[in-house]
This record gives C-alpha cells, structure tokens and sequence, in this order.
C-alpha cells in the first residue's frame, strides 16, 4: 500500500474506532446515569421509611397527651399526623412498586398502622367519653406496644432491605464509574496512538513528496544546464563550421567576382551571402553570446537589447547600475536568460510599442527588471505562475527554475496597462570574479540608452 493509502487508511481507523467509542462511552454513561438514578430511588424509600416512624411516634405522643390532659386541640393534630402517616405508606407503595417483596411488606405495613390507628383512636374515644379509667388506658397501651413492636420489626426489615438494595446499586454504580473511565481512557489512548501514527504517514509522505520535488527540481536544473551547453556547443559550431565555409565562399566569389565585376547575378548572390553570414552570426550570438563570458552581463544586455529593438520594432529603454565588478558565472547566465524570455515574450504576447529594463545591484542582490506598456497577461494565466510558477508554456517555468536553482526569486506582476517580471537573485561576496572590470563600451554602465528602429524584420529574438 502506498504511503497516502496508509494515511487515509490510519485516518479512516483513527474516525471509526472515535465513533465506536463515542457509542461505547454513551451507553456507559447511561447505565451509570441509571445506577445513579436507582440508588437515589433507595435512599428516597428510606427517607420515607424515616417519616414514617416520626409521623407514627409524633401521633402516639399527641394521643398520649390528649389522654393525659384532655385538651381538644390535641385531637386534631393528632388527626393530621395520622393523614400524613397515610400519605407517607401510599408514597413508600408507589417508591417500591417495582420490588414485589417490598410491596408485600408495605401491605402488613398498612395493616398495622391501621390497626394501631384504630387502638389510638378507641384511646381518644374513651376518652371523650368520660369513662377513661387507668385500666382501660393501661390495656388500651399493651395492645399499642405489641402493634409498635410488629410495625417495628417490619420496618427494621424494610430498613435491612433497601440498605441491601443501596449496597448492590452503589457497587453497580462503581463498576459503571471504572468501566465508563476505562472505555475513556482506551479510546483516547488508540485514537491518540492513531492519530500519531496519521501524523506519522503523512510527515513521511510530505517528506517524499519534498525528495520528489527537489529530484526533479535537481532533474530540471541539469536539464538546463545541458541546455546551455548544447546552445553554447552548437554556437560554437555555427560559427566554426557554417561561418568558416560562408566565408570561404566569400572568398571564393570574390575571386569569380573579380573577373566579372558588373555580372549581376553575383552582386544578387553576394548580397544572399552577407545575409545568411549576418544571420548565421545572429543566431549563433543569440544561442549564446560570446559577450556573456568575454566581457560579462552588461555588455551582452546591451547588445541583446539593442539587436531586440532593431529586430522586434520595440522601443527599449535599457537601465544599467550595477557595479564594476562581474558577476559569478552561473549569476550572469541565468539572468541573461531571463532577459532574453521576458522581452521575447514581450515581443510575442503584449502587443507592446516600448519597454523598459533596468539592471542594478542592492546590497547583496541583483535585481532585473523588464517592464512593458501592452495589455497584461489573463487573469488565469498570471493566477498560475504565481501558484506554481507555470505560465501559459514553458518559458516561464524554465526562468523560475533557472532563478530558483540559484537561491533567487521570480515576481509577475500584471495589469491592463502592462507587465512586470522582477528576478531577484543573491549573490555572495565571495563569488564575484575579481579583477575583471566591466566593459563599458559605447554607454556608460550607469546610464540608460534606448534601442530600436523598427527597420529590420524580426526574425529569432
């Protein structure tokens, strides 16, 4: 499997086992929420097992009382006391209705209360009676005591039984409290370990993707370079072999020529000769001039520049402030080949009538910059070189990687009224040659001059 399908592979892993732990972790905490829920039931049946016994004791007390002072007013607190008795038994009914053995002993719970509410009341009636004699109340008190121990005993077992119930809730709930942590922990600990090994992938597969880029980056400079030699070799070529026999058929026909100084056919046939030994030496110059490493950059700008605007018809404004010093080889070359791509593009897709270039050094760079007056390049055209680099061919492309292999960088900037190519290249103190000076020809290296007439036609720029 390839590096990104193991990425997506480990992403994919790292989602599914998130989303089944989200589902583990959900029903997890609901149990522990149900656990919860029952243990709060329990204690709300012992609360009312609680109120139960103090609403029972308060009523005997107040019957007590009554029997003791005879004051009326005890009677009917003592009868809202038995109401809430009543109330508290139909409360603990509907707590335990889901346990069958707590129901029953709430039924005998009833009975008995209502048994004992039964002697307090026959207390009370004997009381206001009038008939109320130390024996009758003294019976009336043993059968209330053995009531009281019954009602006592089933409570306590009651008491016994839900304490039993809390017990084994609680010991759910922390069973549920570990296993809820535990599923936590799990799925946080293999989705981290999923992620990191995502992370992993995809770290792994930036960096190929980088080796790769940088290979071909590597790949497209050698290519270049390759380029430069061919064009220089076949230069050299053209002019020592094409240029020689050219020359030598000068020659030659100046010797024929010198016989017949009026045949017209070979005045015609000299003028063909001193075109195709212009054209040829153009050519030649062009793939690569002699100037670039005789004399340096300057000079073969000025020459290019001048031969472009007789060739193309376009007005070129030439700004040279840089320096007496030469530049370092590979420098000067990839920036005479930026100039010659950016004004055979001008000539080719701006439609422009002038342009500008100026060279000039700051601080420890070297700036070219070619500006035009036609029409801007398109929007999509202009958006891609400065995504990628990639223009509308290859031109563009190769001039960014020239400039990129040797530390620089390539701005376009385009608009309706013209374009803009800015190289910005390094160069390092220790790479200048020394003790080669300029050449400063016919123009000063630090004054602008302007080339082109328009009268020869535009051949290869």
């Amino acid at each position: 499997m390839s590096s990104n399908g193991k990425a997506n592979a480990a992403l994919a892993a790292a989602v599914i086992f998130l989303l089944l732990s989200t589902g583990s972790a959900y029903f997890a905490f609901d149990r522990l929420s149900t656990n919860e829920r029952w243990v709060r039931h329990t204690r709300d049946v012992q609360s009312a097992l609680a109120q139960f016994a103090m609403s029972t004791a308060r009523a005997g007390r107040l019957r007590a009382e009554y029997v003791d002072s005879g004051d009326a007013s005890l009677v009917q607190r003592q009868t809202d006391q038995v109401n809430q008795i009543r109330n508290t038994i139909a409360s603990i009914q509907r707590l335990t209705i889901d346990n069958p053995q707590e129901q029953a002993n709430v039924r005998m719970l009833a009975d008995l209360t209502e048994k004992r509410i039964a002697i307090m009341d026959a207390a009370i009636q004997l009381k206001r009676s009038g008939k109320s004699t130390l024996l009758g109340q003294a019976e009336i008190m043993r059968q209330l005591v053995s009531v009281a121990e019954d009602t006592d005993l089933l409570l306590q077992r009651m008491y016994d039984a839900e304490d039993q119930l809390l017990a084994q809730r609680q010991a759910r709930v922390g069973r549920s409290s570990s296993l809820t942590i535990a599923v936590l922990l799990v799925s946080l600990l293999l989705a981290l370990i999923l992620f990191v090994v995502h992370h992993w992938l995809l770290v792994d597969q930036v960096a190929a993707r980088a080796r790769a880029e940088n290979q071909q980056r590597a790949l497209s400079a050698k290519l270049l370079n390759l380029q430069d030699e061919e064009r220089r070799k076949f230069a050299r070529e053209l002019h020592d072999s094409v240029g020689q026999h050219l020359a030598a058929l000068k020659m030659a026909l100046s010797l024929v020529q010198a016989k017949s100084p009026n045949d017209k056919v070979l005045q015609d046939c000299f003028k063909l000769l001193d075109d195709s030994i212009a054209e040829t030496r153009t050519i030649s110059h062009l793939l690569h001039p002699p100037l670039l490493d005789e004399a340096g950059l300057n000079s073969a700008s000025r020459w290019f520049v001048e031969g472009f605007g007789q060739r193309s018809g376009i007005a070129v404004n030439l700004d040279i402030q840089n320096g007496e010093t030469r530049l370092p080889p590979p420098v000067e070359l990839v920036l005479f080949r930026a100039l010659q791509e950016s004004l055979t593009n001008v000539h080719r897709h701006s439609g422009a009538k002038r342009a500008e270039v100026s060279l000039c050094t700051t601080g420890n760079r070297v700036i070219l910059r070619v500006k035009d007056d036609g029409h801007g390049m398109p929007a999509t055209a202009l958006k891609s070189v400065r995504e990628n680099g990639m223009g509308a061919g290859v031109g563009l492309a190769g001039m960014t990687e020239r400039i990129r292999e040797i530390g620089g960088r390539l701005e376009v900037n385009s608009s309706p009224n013209g374009t803009e190519i800015v190289a910005r290249v390094p160069v390092r103190s220790n790479g200048a040659i020394e003790g080669r000076p300029l050449d400063n020809g016919s123009l000063d290296g630090r004054q602008p001059a302007t080339f082109g007439d328009g009268k020869e036609s535009a051949t290869e720029l």
